[in-house]
């Protein structure tokens, strides 16, 4: 089933936590809310799902509106962070229960209810622990019997509340990709809050970060981590250096680098900030160009694949960080103290005032 949220608006109070809101999510997509605290996700899935009604603005569910329609007809299963199992219930009482509150004329018979119970209890892996109640499971595994329950009532959409939150790192690393293995077979539309940044990369089709009640950017996680469209995206969604300096006239002045970028050429003396992934900085023995800078190592972290390196430039107190991979940390044979030449392989340029913003592609200083 798609969903289109159109022009929604919430206000609580005076405070404003969703702002003229527009996205579409499209028929079996597990589609991610991605931002900080505050920023309306939550709220947005709570409209979505009838927890919460809009100010202003629709709900639309596969074309009929469904705005003003309760939790109960929207034909939606709801996980929560913390689980919000029934202690007293077994497993199998926990997701039967669903079915077993339907109205008469539409329950399942008991036969009916244990098939589907221990069908799905099997899908998430769980059925030699129908017996057991939920203080007797792992916190994933009752994260896991949440979901199960949430299918058992054969819902139409799926809506997920941080539900891997409460759980530690490894865990939720594990269901993570448990999810998506389940909605590649299930193919049920879904939508997912989170602020964790790996984990909406890692799971969903397509991700919304959300800001301050707005959307800044809607893309694959590939768009959204290689192309972000506004400073804040680039900050939110991984590692990045910012370097301050003025565009004028399609030239950007970063202390004493000078960047070509002609998307920019309507600027004049304008302030800018200059966006570096830690990848895509290069460090070498020698000058690479008239824009590869000496920096000095001040902290070398190698650890696994990729080594985290810190690095200074002269007359500029700040810290910047570029990452390479082990085996050319090897190659270079640099410790903490040395002086290194730093170029870069994608810069991205904003103007501090939001009119434009420019890009770099190319590798440089070759």
């Amino acid at each position: 089933m798609d969903i289109s949220i159109c022009n929604v608006t919430k206000k609580f109070g005076d405070f404003k936590a969703l702002d003229n809101i527009s996205l579409e999510i499209k028929d079996g997509e597990l589609f991610a809310l991605l931002g900080p605290s505050g920023s309306g996700k939550t709220t947005l899935l709570r409209i979505i799902a009838g927890l919460e009604f809009p100010d202003s603005g629709n709900i639309l569910f596969h074309g009929r509106d469904a705005t003003k329609s309760p939790l109960r007809e929207r034909q939606v299963g709801f996980v929560f962070q913390h689980f919000a199992l029934f202690r007293h219930m077994t497993i199998f009482e926990n997701v039967a229960f669903g079915l077993r509150v339907k109205p008469r004329g539409v329950r399942p018979s008991k036969k009916e209810i244990r098939d589907r119970v221990m069908s799905l209890l099997s899908l998430v892996q769980l059925d030699q622990f129908s017996d057991r109640y939920p203080s007797q499971l792992s916190g994933g595994q009752r994260q896991r019997v949440a979901l199960a329950r949430a299918l058992a009532v054969e819902p139409k959409v799926m809506l997920l509340d941080e539900p891997f939150g409460s759980l530690d790192a490894r865990v939720r690393a594990e269901l993570r990709k448990w999810l998506r293995r389940l909605h590649d077979d299930l193919h049920i539309t879904s939508v997912f809050v989170t602020h964790d940044q790996e984990e909406a990369l890692e799971v969903a089709d397509r991700v919304a970060v959300t800001n301050n009640g707005k959307v800044e950017q809607i893309g694959t996680p590939y768009e959204i981590y290689n192309n972000p469209v506004t400073p804040f995206v680039y900050e939110f969604i991984g590692n990045v250096n910012l370097f301050v300096g003025r565009v004028s006239q399609g030239v950007a002045f970063m202390g004493d680098v000078r960047l070509q970028v002609p998307e920019l050429a309507h600027a004049v003396d304008s302030p800018a900030t200059a966006y570096v992934r830690p990848h895509d900085l290069q460090l070498s023995h020698d000058k690479r160009g008239e824009i590869s800078l000496m920096a000095n190592v001040v902290s070398i972290r190698d650890v696994g694949p990729v080594a985290r390196i810190e690095i200074k430039y002269p007359g500029n107190n700040k810290i910047y960080e570029a990452h390479i991979p082990t085996e050319r940390l090897a190659e270079l044979n640099i410790k903490v103290g040395d002086n290194v030449f730093v170029s870069a392989r994608r810069v991205k340029v904003f103007l501090n005032d939001g009119t434009g913003q420019g890009n770099l592609d190319m590798p440089l200083g070759e």
